[in-house]
């Protein structure tokens, strides 16, 4: 199994997973490809990973407070494939433009891996005055309209239209009282990879009409070296490997006496706060993986 060299300045060791930087780099393979073991090994100093039943090696990042995912410490940028989440995590570029997040009360925001990149993988929708948008959950996306799936009222993120645009986002950004009424923005596209259907997200000039902006889409350029999202002029700079899959080299496993609690049916309810979520992840047992000579594929349970 070919592994990566990860090129770190040292003063990286010394900033937490909440630092907002663009020091992480690294190179692709000579086939401009990476494994699932680049998630591992470049996620696990800032989280944990996790045998979870029924999805495989998840992710929980180390984050005090109220994380979610494409709400925090970042903001939407509008590239010629839609809009795009511009992460300022220096892990940024993996969770938010590749798999699943789900909510579990006892865990809190958990990543599952996936093999397709894409400028955001969650749904849009609107109402009245705000601009909506959730994660996509486990196993949702294969089809034009997601097959009609609509997100727990949890997972749902919502802003004033007229600041979608906003650099410090996470300022605005609310829960919406009641989910019943987001009407879901179907303008959807392909993935390069795998032809997967993801959402695009509000209309150009409705956006334009509500924030009395003119938006130049940024042009989204390949690059080889693993860092985040970097714009220069109309141009932003993505890494975006295909990715193929082993195992982490270490993850905490549930046992008899773990329970799951994932957020997904209409009258699931979260009650448990970060700090019990952060204490209950680190209290599951650490294994470690037996050395593998090459990248299995077939034998990943990972949803994408």
């Amino acid at each position: 199994m070919r592994s990566l060299v990860l090129a770190l300045i040292p003063a990286l060791f010394l900033l937490n997973s909440c630092t907002t930087t663009t020091g992480v780099q690294g190179s692709t393979g000579p086939d401009g490809s990476i494994t699932y073991q680049t998630f591992y090994d470049d996620l696990s100093p800032y989280g944990s990973w996790i045998d979870y039943p029924g999805y495989g090696n998840v992710w929980s990042p180390a984050i005090d407070g109220d994380f979610r995912p494409y709400a925090t410490n970042g903001h939407w940028v509008y590239s010629n494939e839609g809009w795009m989440w511009a992460s300022d995590f220096n892990w940024g570029w993996a969770p938010f433009h590749y798999g699943r997040w789900f909510y579990d009360d006892g865990y809190g925001w958990l990543w599952i891996p996936g093999y397709d990149w894409s400028p955001a993988w969650v749904t849009w929708g609107a109402v009245d005055n705000y601009y909506c948008w959730a994660p996509l959950g486990p196993g949702v996306g294969v089809g034009s309209a997601y097959g009609g799936w609509r997100p727990h009222d949890y997972y749902w993120n919502q802003v004033p239209r007229d600041h979608i645009y906003d650099r410090d986002l996470s300022r605005q950004v609310t829960r919406p009282n009641s989910a019943d009424r987001i009407a879901v923005i179907n303008n959807f596209a392909t993935t390069h990879g795998h032809n997967l259907y993801y959402s695009q997200g509000p209309n150009i000039a409705d956006v334009q009409r509500y924030t009395n902006r003119t938006i130049t889409p940024m042009n989204i350029q390949e690059s080889r070296v693993r860092t985040n999202t970097t714009p220069s002029g109309n141009t932003m700079r993505v890494y975006r490997p295909q990715v193929q899959t082993p195992q982490p080299r270490q993850f905490r496993s549930f046992n008899n006496n773990n329970t799951t609690r994932p957020i997904m049916q209409t009258q699931d309810r979260p009650t448990i706060q970060r700090s019990e979520q952060i204490r209950n992840v680190n209290s599951l047992p650490m294994r470690t993986a037996p050395m593998m000579s090459s990248p299995s594929p077939s034998g990943s349970r990972v949803r994408r």
